[in-house]
């Protein structure tokens, strides 16, 4: 008679990480990165470029592992690392990405005194642009944020709360996740106090709780595609204006209307999709049934989402 393998013992830490993967996995995103800005900004007071860029990484990236590895093992790093690498998810995602999202970003100029009369399309910025955009790609967060908002705690927090509670949470957290680097003054618009800090601040944060709603669309309607996400995250850290709006400056008006912007389109795609921005629900897990190879609820909802599920 065949013995049947028992399962691989964890020590008390890892048993901790499994019972609590979510809190674990915030915990583990924001003390780290933390501790390392504040040594960098308050102790050493380095310029922000380049350490800065180990933050994300440090953060949710290590976060996302650690915690896959503590609760799924090997069989969960290797489907997070699938999401991740996952970009064959139809082309007119990356349209919406590549195409929609700039395009959406720079009516937002149109608002601004002088902005229309600033329009004049300067292609000797294009290869500058290019350079820091796969720069900002691979180093400056989005690579190092996303494994870790979208693939890990997107699909958990919608499991918990919800698609549109979930996604609050999180843009909350995103938010609150880069509080530290205002206390660098000029960091998107920070002042050289407390006063000049907390309104671009909270700025930021509605944005980022705004962008959520599109970020978990994104990930819902393209099988949790970790390519998109990195690459719409980068379109938001990389501004086209110096290429179309020479003589523009991203100042902290322009930031304002893209709050109201992203806000309304939030309310469109919820809207559009009814609360469900493109979330089939855990039905879509019990469909799975044993077939799904033991894997995690959040992992067997991932994959029972196909790419033009966006409603």
């Amino acid at each position: 008679m065949a013995l049947t393998p028992s399962p691989p013992r964890r020590g008390p830490l890892a048993r901790l990480v499994a019972a609590r993967p979510l809190l674990s996995f915030f915990v583990l995103s924001f003390a780290p990165s933390f501790a390392y800005e504040f040594v960098c900004i308050l102790v050493l007071r380095l310029p922000l470029v380049p350490w800065m860029f180990a933050a994300p990484f440090i953060g949710p990236f290590a976060a996302a592992f650690l915690v896959t590895a503590a609760v799924e093992g090997r069989a969960g790093t290797r489907a997070l690392v699938r999401d991740l690498v996952r970009w064959r998810v139809g082309w007119r995602w990356y349209a919406v990405i590549a195409l929609g999202l700039p395009a959406f970003l720079m009516l937002c100029v149109l608002p601004l005194p002088g902005a229309a009369a600033a329009f004049d399309p300067d292609l000797s910025e294009v290869g500058p642009w290019l350079a820091g955009f796969a720069l900002v790609l691979v180093v400056g967060g989005p690579l190092g944020e996303e494994p870790g908002w979208r693939n890990f705690a997107t699909p958990r927090l919608q499991e918990r709360f919800g698609p549109v509670l979930g996604t609050l949470v999180l843009g909350v957290l995103w938010g609150l996740w880069h509080l530290p680097l205002f206390l660098i003054e000029g960091y998107n618009h920070a002042g050289g106090d407390l006063a000049a800090t907390v309104g671009p601040y909270l700025v930021f944060l509605g944005f980022t709780v705004a962008i959520a709603f599109l970020f978990t669309w994104l990930y819902n309607s393209t099988s949790g595609s970790g390519p998109v996400a990195v690459v719409a995250h980068t379109f938001f850290n990389v501004t086209l204006l110096p290429v179309l709006f020479p003589g523009v400056e991203n100042s902290f008006p322009y930031e304002v209307v893209q709050l109201a912007a992203f806000s309304v389109l939030a309310l469109v795609l919820l809207a559009a999709t009814r609360g469900r921005l493109g979330w089939r629900g855990p039905q879509a897990v019990e469909a799975c049934g044993p077939a799904s190879g033991g894997a995690s609820p959040s992992r067997a909802a991932s994959g029972a989402r196909g790419a033009g599920a966006a409603r």
